[in-house]
């Protein structure tokens, strides 16, 4: 369905530690490319355990419901674009598994009683990223979203012509919304999104997904196989 490795997002960590960073990436919208070449699917034979997720107070758990994973609420984060207030709310829906591929929906809904009834927030007013990572923490494995051009971990003998590679794959990938500052979520207003990635690897029941860099992650979502179920 996708062609190349240059699509493909999967990304070892180095060590159970790279967990702990992942984590915290996933409330404060760190980076979480490693500058290592090759395929982007990062993972360890560590046999270090990953932290308790429940010791992060920002961290949600997802359990299933009726189209509603879990939902999280945050004071709105700021960026370098207009200073909103209010609070974001995340509602992870979906973590679907069929055909090679991996399907992550979600909806963000922004709400600002002193803002404009037709006011907006973008992604560069929020500081956020349009970025979908899913942790596999029993394999500490990361995978992010296939892209059409470029590549997350790029082999590529200078660090600059890496870094326009990681840029060109961002803003490729397949990710909806993904226009960073054009794009604005209307006030009181709910965006239905999603993200497509590689397929976890050995099939885990439960995986970590951070919807967009920068806010709160849910825990413990339960992946839905379209052949049947988990190893």
């Amino acid at each position: 369905m996708f062609a190349r490795a240059r699509l493909a997002t999967a990304v070892r960590l180095p060590a159970a530690i790279a967990v702990t960073g992942v984590l915290a990436a996933g409330c404060t919208g760190g980076e979480q490319d490693d500058g290592q070449g090759g395929d982007a699917t990062q993972s360890t034979q560590s046999t270090g355990s990953a932290p308790a997720a429940d010791a992060d107070p920002a961290v949600g758990t997802a359990d299933a419901g009726d189209g509603e994973m879990a939902t999280r609420s945050t004071a709105t984060p700021h960026g370098s674009g207009d200073a909103w207030g209010g609070e974001v709310t995340t509602t992870l829906r979906s973590v679907e598994v069929a055909d090679g591929t991996m399907t992550v929906r979600w909806a963000l809904r922004w709400d600002d009683d002193e803002a404009p009834a037709d006011a907006g927030a973008s992604y560069y007013d929020m500081g956020l990223e349009p970025v979908t990572t899913v942790t596999d923490r029993e394999s500490l494995t990361l995978y992010r979203p296939f892209c059409t051009d470029g590549a997350w971990q790029p082999e590529t003998e200078r660090a600059s012509d890496a870094g326009l590679e990681q840029l060109r794959c961002r803003e490729s990938m397949l990710v909806s919304p993904l226009e960073k500052i054009q794009f604005a979520f209307p006030n009181h207003g709910t965006v239905e999104s999603w993200a497509v990635l590689p397929a976890p690897e050995g099939n885990p029941e439960k995986v970590d997904v951070a919807p967009v860099e920068g806010l709160p992650m849910f825990t413990d979502a339960t992946v839905t196989y379209a052949d049947g179920g988990a190893e």
